[in-house]
Parts: structure tokens; C-alpha cells; sequence
């Protein structure tokens, strides 16, 4: 019985040490008719930046394509997406969620899964993980218009930044969104 209860402590100080999950969604955005870009801290209470990263709430943006799903049973949902007609020529059309070094808050975190679809028309993703700059993974995958759930590699932890980066569709590039996009709906990581 004491190897039980002696067991059962150990699991429950692992998971109190191992940082709490935190389930990020957007529905505490303002709604917004036009995209505007992503504001830093986001959730309230974390360390997030979100660079070249816009919201937008779909039912109310006329410029959203068939990935900017609306929800019939919350018809304002605001999602976050970086790519199609807002890739700058100048730029490359990446977007950044990262925690910046800091010993006050918490400074990595654990990407667990990203719910998320393109925003046009289906295209691909390079999603990679950095450390304080080192790489620690990275993975390609392919998106469709409709919102799908996507767990990403155990072994990512813990990373300082995430990096999205959508790949151009080439079938007519003559069209802006056609450079690749991401609709990020939610994702899950775990701080530390």
C-alpha cells in the first residue's frame, strides 16, 4: 500500500512540475471586419508574441476564404492566420509565435497540437521548432480548407519559437492568395 501511495505522489509531483497545458483559442478577440494584426501577450497572462500573425472574424470579413470556417452555432468566431494576400513581396510570408527570454515568466514551452486549415485554397505548412535559436524539429504538413487537429512531435520540448511557414500554391500564382496561408482555430502547448 505505502509503494502505491509512494507512486501515486511521485506521478502527481511529475505533473505538477511538468507545466500546465493551456488551450489557446481566439473567441475572447475583439471582432473585426478587416485583418488586423495580432497583438503580443496573447492569451492575457502568457508570454506570447505573435509576429505577422492577423485575426479577423470570417462571418463579418468579406476578403475570408473557404479555410475562415464560421461556426453556425457561434457565428462570430475570430481566428488567426498569417499568408495568402497578406504575404509582403518584400517579406517572406512567415509567421512566429515565440516566448522571448525572460526569468520573471515563463520562457519555453511544449507546442502540443494546433487545430488549423489553409485559408484559400489547400496548400502545405513547414512548421519548425527552435530553442533560444537552436533547431529542435521540424515538419511539413498538408492543409486543406476544412479544419483539421494536428498533434505535433513529442520530442519538441521545449522550444522558445514556433515558426509557420506556408508553402505557395503554383498552380496559377497570379492569384494574391495563392501564396500559401494558415487559419490557426486553436492550439495546446505547455509552459514551463
Amino acid at each position: 500500500m505505502k509503494k502505491i501511495v509512494l507512486l501515486f505522489a511521485f506521478a502527481a509531483a511529475v505533473a505538477l512540475c511538468a507545466g500546465a497545458q493551456t488551450y489557446i483559442d481566439f473567441h475572447q478577440m475583439p471582432l473585426v471586419k478587416t485583418p488586423t494584426l495580432m497583438p503580443d501577450y496573447y492569451p492575457d497572462g502568457t508570454n506570447l508574441y505573435w509576429d505577422h500573425f492577423f485575426y479577423v472574424t470570417p462571418g463579418l470579413w468579406i476578403g475570408a476564404g473557404p479555410g475562415f470556417w464560421v461556426d453556425p452555432a457561434v457565428q462570430h468566431n475570430t481566428t488567426v492566420f498569417v499568408g495568402g494576400r497578406f504575404c509582403d513581396a518584400a517579406a517572406t510570408c512567415v509567421g512566429v509565435i515565440k516566448m522571448p527570454q525572460n526569468r520573471s515568466v515563463p520562457s519555453t514551452f511544449t507546442p502540443v497540437s494546433i487545430q488549423m486549415s489553409a485559408g484559400w485554397v489547400p496548400n502545405k505548412v513547414t512548421i519548425t521548432g527552435y530553442n533560444k535559436g537552436t533547431f529542435v524539429g521540424s515538419t511539413t504538413i498538408k492543409l486543406t480548407t476544412k479544419p483539421q487537429i494536428f498533434i505535433l512531435p513529442v520530442a519538441w520540448k521545449p522550444v522558445t519559437e514556433l515558426v509557420f511557414a506556408p508553402e505557395p500554391v503554383l498552380t496559377n500564382t497570379l492569384r494574391p492568395e495563392n501564396a500559401g496561408s494558415v487559419v490557426l482555430y486553436s492550439v495546446v502547448l505547455t509552459t514551463h
